[in-house]
């Protein structure tokens, strides 16, 4: 489970948000940039979704501090009405998401586990085994991910990873996929649970790899 930075005015939204991704993520919910600059400080966490409003810009005042703080972490910007013009500023600062309010939570959850896994190839590690994956038979997990399969390049491809370290010691086992799609377009190929569980299994179609295939394939 990755920590997330969930910041929003509205108190409803922000409790949507909150709840979508509660489902996977340990969440914090603040409602302004004050206390959320004050969470970075003290708690940074993997990802940041934050609300950006037309008449209020604290969104790119946050995207802002974490630029300037050189922090490494992601955000999401969920964006409400009349603030697409917001969007090239909000990308630059950092943002590796633009959403618009409201979104759905498949949606939304797909943003994130997108969102992580760019992150984790940026520092150029695998990201924490899950706690689902910790709680879960991890051969039937293996199995039902394969079965739930939407894009063509991941089909029967997932697999239960276990890497060789130091004194011959080997990794727990986990969920991977090591995708010939992202590697023809020069992306790392290996994916772990939550991206295979949210784009692989859910919305191939957010996927860069999957983009880059359909533009080529398209022209």
């Amino acid at each position: 489970m990755a920590k997330l930075l969930v910041v929003h005015p509205d108190r409803t939204t922000r409790r949507v948000l909150e709840a979508y991704a509660a489902l996977h993520h340990h969440v914090h919910a603040v409602d302004d940039i004050v206390q959320a600059e004050k969470a970075l400080a003290k708690h940074p966490p993997d990802l940041v979704v934050v609300g950006l409003e037309a008449k209020k810009r604290e969104a790119l005042e946050l995207l802002r501090f974490i630029k300037r703080m050189g922090l490494t972490i992601p955000s999401v910007v969920l964006a409400g009405p009349g603030t697409g013009l917001h969007q090239p500023l909000a990308m630059r600062l950092g943002a590796v998401a633009f959403l618009e309010d409201p979104i759905e939570r498949d949606a939304f959850n797909q943003a994130i586990s997108k969102a992580l896994q760019s992150s984790q190839e940026a520092r150029g590690e695998p990201p924490p085994i899950t706690e689902q994956e910790q709680a879960a038979n991890l051969t039937e997990l293996e199995r039902r991910l394969n079965r739930h399969m939407q894009c063509f390049a991941g089909k029967n491809q997932v697999y239960l990873q276990s890497l060789i370290v130091g004194n011959m010691r080997t990794t727990k086992p986990r969920v991977a996929l090591k995708c010939p799609l992202r590697k023809q377009y020069g992306m790392s190929p290996n994916v772990y649970y939550e991206y295979i569980r949210d784009v692989c299994c859910g919305n191939p179609a957010v996927c860069p790899a999957y983009q880059e295939f359909r533009a080529r394939n398209s022209a």
